[in-house]
């Protein structure tokens, strides 16, 4: 016996109401980023690893533990873990850092080497949006409240809570960061073993922890408000500010340092608190500020940038499965061999005559299509016998609203039978005016 393929561990196949869920969010996520005059941009899977290794900090989670990087002959590459780094790696290699601002958005799979569980796989689905070039603080504001209309827009009937802090720029960060190092020495013993390693390298990794070992410690850490020079403090202000008067609620969460390096001022976080996603999982939407990203990947000059990505898995996971894009219904044609016959053979479909009809049917199909209706044509069983009653069943559970029945009867006379599988009524129509009633049909 062989064994059955199975898919990787962390990944699975999407399908039927939840792939219909993830077109329903892209499509929002389009028309949203198009409303605020953003243009998509595509970039590769795969790119070299230094693209993310350089970016996102030796000692992030993801650089330790989570990139799926090989040697492919003398390169080393990596599927990529998330959106901007690659978007950015795209922005100098095209020149598009000489020719500001750009806004871009973007959606597709990602890939990380993390331990499953609900709401977190090794492939997941990212949406998000980049802009470069503007540095002023209604930047900030606009690229979250785009976020803002984002997540109302898809309506997932859970509400969402936003969490803001600032990073600061170099200076005040600086600043920060030694006396979070000096802190977290003090309390070395009482930490989880990856926070004790990260106190000399990158202190501020350690605030990022989930360790349950971590979190009494990272509670009492002195707070980065505390440290903001001028600069920091009037822009991080301008940044509540404008999301009070756009009427946006959020809470302030000076502990939150978000998961990369490239980060800096401003950044936030979309939470849900839902069980189908469980208490660590919350998180939805999230990004910030980068304005060093640029010059850290090779530009020439520094680029101001900020961005945000959604998780689409998640998203999906808390949308009710009745909430859909409308479909359009389409119509079925059917080849009805005899209409005398209960059973309906396709033993003899090859002959000629049967051929006939198919080619006829197929014929109606194309120009139906032609006309951009919706068709779906309706192959018999080569194996099994069909009754008449079975075959519109068949067809009913393609959502089709009719069915055009085609016989020797109709080839005969340059004619068409359309049933209304609702109403369960037909009449006959002439082949010419077949278009024509089913695009009044559709516009009622």
């Amino acid at each position: 016996r062989i064994e059955p393929a199975r898919t990787v561990k962390g990944t699975h196949d999407r399908f039927g109401v939840e792939n219909g869920k993830f077109t329903y969010i892209q499509k929002i996520g389009t028309s949203i980023a198009e409303l605020y005059c953003f243009e998509q941009i595509s970039t590769p899977i795969l790119e070299f690893s230094q693209v993310f290794e350089r970016t996102l900090g030796s000692e992030s989670d993801i650089v330790g533990k989570e990139l799926y990087s090989f040697i492919d002959h003398d390169d080393k590459l990596t599927l990529r873990p998330e959106g901007t780094a690659g978007i950015v790696r795209a922005l100098i290699n095209n020149n598009m850092d000489r020719d500001l601002p750009k806004k871009f958005y973007y959606h597709g799979p990602m890939f990380r080497r993390e331990r499953p569980q609900k709401g977190r796989l090794r492939q997941f689905e990212q949406f998000g949006v980049e802009m470069f070039g503007y540095e002023n603080p209604t930047s900030d504001i606009e690229i979250i409240e785009m976020a803002w209309a984002f997540l109302n827009k898809i309506d997932t009937g859970t509400p969402f809570e936003l969490e803001i802090n600032s990073l600061a720029d170099m200076e005040s960060r600086t600043r920060y960061c030694e006396v979070v190092r000096d802190y977290l020495r003090k309390n070395a013993s009482r930490l989880s073993s990856d926070s004790v390693k990260r106190i000399s390298t990158n202190p501020l990794r350690v605030l990022d922890s989930k360790n349950p070992e971590d979190i009494p410690i990272i509670q009492n850490c002195p707070s980065i408000t505390e440290f903001y020079n001028t600069t920091s403090a009037e822009r991080f202000d301008a940044v509540c500010q404008g999301l009070q008067k756009l009427e946006i609620p959020y809470k302030v969460n000076p502990r939150m340092v978000r998961g990369l390096d490239y980060y800096e001022d401003t950044i936030f976080e979309f939470k849900c608190i839902d069980s189908r996603l469980g208490v660590s999982q919350g998180t939805v939407l999230a990004g910030g500020r980068y304005d060093s990203l640029v010059q850290l990947m090779g530009g020439k000059e520094k680029v101001p940038g900020i961005g945000w990505a959604a998780g689409v898995n998640r998203l999906a996971a808390i949308l009710r499965d009745d909430i859909m894009i409308p479909q359009e219904r389409p119509i079925a044609v059917v080849i009805i061999q005899d209409r005398d016959k209960t059973i309906l053979s396709t033993d003899n479909c090859r002959t000629s005559n049967d051929m006939i009809l198919y080619n006829y049917g197929l014929k109606i199909s194309s120009v139906l299509r032609s006309h951009n209706i919706k068709t779906f044509f309706y192959h018999i069983s080569n194996i099994h016998k069909q009754s008449l009653k079975t075959i519109l069943a068949n067809v009913v559970k393609t959502n089709a609203s009719h069915a055009i029945l085609v016989g020797e009867n109709e080839i005969m006379n340059d004619k068409v039978t359309l049933k209304d599988l609702d109403l369960k009524i037909q009449n006959e129509y002439k082949l010419e005016d077949i278009v024509q009633v089913l695009k009044s049909r559709k516009n009622n």
